[in-house]
């Protein structure tokens, strides 16, 4: 059998190895948890395949670099195919390959959202971590990351997607998967037209209607 290792053991943030689903979700409810004391709430999947395929990735992950190279780029004011190509080249580059599918559950729903996609990451059905939004003093829906360990590998992107939509947590619009790298780089949706980009690299709705079509 082999051994759980778990990126955010004896961080107050994260889950806890010897935690169920239940007792982390009650410890840290996103509902009323501040988001003066944590930024984000962590659940990491401890098991070998993520800890081979993604902590280990992101171990190695040189951010600075990319930021700092990559703000050069976008002052460039390339075109915007090659921008793209540069900027996803770049990424590679330092490492920086982690994605996330973005859900906005509301208030009434976050906490049972997420304590099915805690439940999910911890065995081992989605991809390596997933995080939460905590209370910002705000009615706004919350932010749930589910994340993948590399934004080019659309096999594993798809699978994750299914078994979102099969947990029903997706809701009835289209939901959209974004590089870390543009978090990083600041594009956000109100900021990618400026640079000719989109914010998000693959949607729900276009990814599913080509396994449709297969």
């Amino acid at each position: 059998m082999s051994t759980l290792v778990n990126p955010g053991e004896g961080r107050m943030d994260s889950w806890q190895l010897g935690e169920s689903a239940d007792e982390f979700v009650n410890r840290l409810p996103p509902l009323t948890t501040s988001g003066e004391v944590y930024d984000w709430i962590w659940v990491h999947n401890p098991h070998d395949h993520a800890r081979n395929n993604g902590t280990a990735k992101q171990e190695q992950r040189n951010v600075e670099e990319f930021e700092t190279r990559g703000r050069q780029l976008l002052a460039e004011r390339l075109e915007k195919n090659l921008l793209k190509q540069r900027i996803n080249n770049l990424a590679v580059e330092t490492n920086v390959i982690d994605g996330k599918w973005m859900l906005f559950p509301s208030l009434d729903n976050v906490t049972q959202v997420w304590r099915l996609i805690v439940d999910a990451v911890i065995n081992n059905r989605l991809g390596c971590t997933a995080k939460v939004s905590p209370d910002q003093g705000t009615n706004k829906a919350r932010l749930i990351c589910v994340y993948t360990n590399d934004f080019r590998d659309q096999e594993s992107i798809r699978r994750v997607l299914q078994e979102l939509v099969s947990m029903g947590v997706t809701g009835s619009r289209p939901i959209f998967y974004k590089s870390d790298a543009y978090t990083i780089l600041g594009i956000y949706r109100e900021t990618a037209a400026r640079f000719g980009l989109h914010a998000s690299i693959y949607s729900s709705q276009k990814m599913l209607d080509k396994v449709r079509k297969k």
